[in-house]
């Protein structure tokens, strides 16, 4: 029998999948059964704000955004943080752990010396323009960017592509003194030094692709500023300005699958659009958000039970005898490469299915098909 894939589960930050690049999925990251829990509130949208700096270092902001519309809502998000100022450490460990093991992939698949240090998460509700319950979390990522004479280029960690769910935001800012020159493919917006997306986007390989030239003036990119030893102020914290928001990634993070603590809202006919974010209140204490990630079924289905796009691997894996070639599950359904990723890394994260690494292929199967 089909194991049931619709469970509550902790996951480090959605925003993204890096692809094959990061398949331990950023951007939807590790994630964790919060079993035994109270129920927790759903997620509505990620934002992840990616700053550059000159020295080719970024920093990493993704907020996990939670409304609340009611008062039973509210209540309900005060007591999710009661729980994380508690234990912290249960979803920044997690978290950092997988973003650590994407930074790494990143670096031998480039060749680019880099890190993922200085991890934080806090929790804060926002009050206006409407009242959202937030989680914010930052680390550092050196060697970010890649160095080409006087240029600093983004784009080639993103191996495999980056995956945006719909609704979610993808930030990549200038660093200060430099000016974007060349932006791949066309943001949904350009304005101060900063290009948005918002999801649903399927980056192509190696994209986004962003690039920046040194500006013979000072540009004010309205964000983060920049310190010689790669200190930075949040563009998130209460002195920092408002961001557009949207909702990504994980990638993925090239599977910056981001992984959130709470199961999403899928129903995208109700959605609400992105909206300017004002300060925050409450911002007291580390803390991860909740979602799982339910991922439509194929938009050409027609008639009879919709199925999840886990549902539909696990029965095709079930039709092959419980194992199969992650490529082969790409063909079968016609998907990105990122797509395939984000999908398998949060079956992986439940547990249904497993992941095993036969040179440079990926067999995927069902966790109980030896049993």
């Amino acid at each position: 029998m089909t194991k049931s894939l619709r469970k509550p589960w902790v996951a480090v930050f959605s925003v993204c999948v890096l692809g094959l690049l990061l398949t331990a999925t950023f951007l939807p990251m590790a994630a964790v059964n919060a079993a035994g829990q109270t129920a927790q509130p759903e997620t509505d949208n990620t934002v992840t704000r990616i700053h550059v700096y000159p020295n080719g270092s970024a920093q990493w902001t993704i907020q996990i955004r939670t409304r609340l519309d009611s008062d039973d809502r509210v209540t309900e998000y005060e007591a999710f943080q009661s729980r994380f100022r508690e234990n912290t450490s249960r979803y920044l460990d997690p978290f950092r752990q997988r973003m650590q093991g994407v930074v790494a992939n990143a670096a031998n698949a480039t060749g680019r010396e880099m890190r993922a240090v200085n991890f934080t998460a806090s929790t804060s509700i926002q009050e206006v323009p409407r009242r959202w319950g937030i989680v914010t979390y930052q680390f550092t990522w050196t060697g970010f960017a890649a160095q080409q004479n006087d240029s600093l280029v983004v784009g080639d960690v993103f191996q495999g592509g980056f995956f945006l769910a719909a609704n979610d935001t993808l930030e990549i800012e200038a660093p200060t003194e430099y000016e974007i020159t060349r932006v791949e493919p066309t943001p949904n917006s350009r304005d101060d030094g900063v290009v948005t997306w918002v999801g649903r986007e399927d980056f192509a390989n190696r994209h986004p692709h962003v690039v920046f030239n040194p500006t013979t003036e000072p540009q004010q990119t309205g964000g983060q500023s920049s310190t010689p030893n790669g200190a930075t102020s949040s563009p998130f914290s209460d002195t920092g300005p408002g961001m557009v928001l949207g909702g990504v990634l994980l990638v993925a993070l090239v599977g910056i699958g981001a992984y959130i603590g709470w199961r999403r809202r899928d129903d995208a006919s109700g959605s609400e659009p992105p909206e300017p974010v004002n300060e925050a209140v409450d911002t007291d204490g580390p803390a991860q958000a909740p979602t799982g990630d339910e991922v439509p079924a194929d938009d050409t289905a027609t008639g009879g039970a919709v199925m999840t796009d886990p549902e539909r691997v696990q029965e095709l894996l079930e039709a092959n005898g419980g194992r199969m070639r992650q490529a082969a599950i790409a063909d079968e359904f016609d998907w990105s490469a990122s797509k395939t990723s984000r999908v398998i890394g949060n079956m992986v994260d439940e547990g249904t299915i497993e992941k095993l690494q036969l040179g440079r292929e990926n067999l995927i199967e069902i966790a109980d098909a030896d049993e």
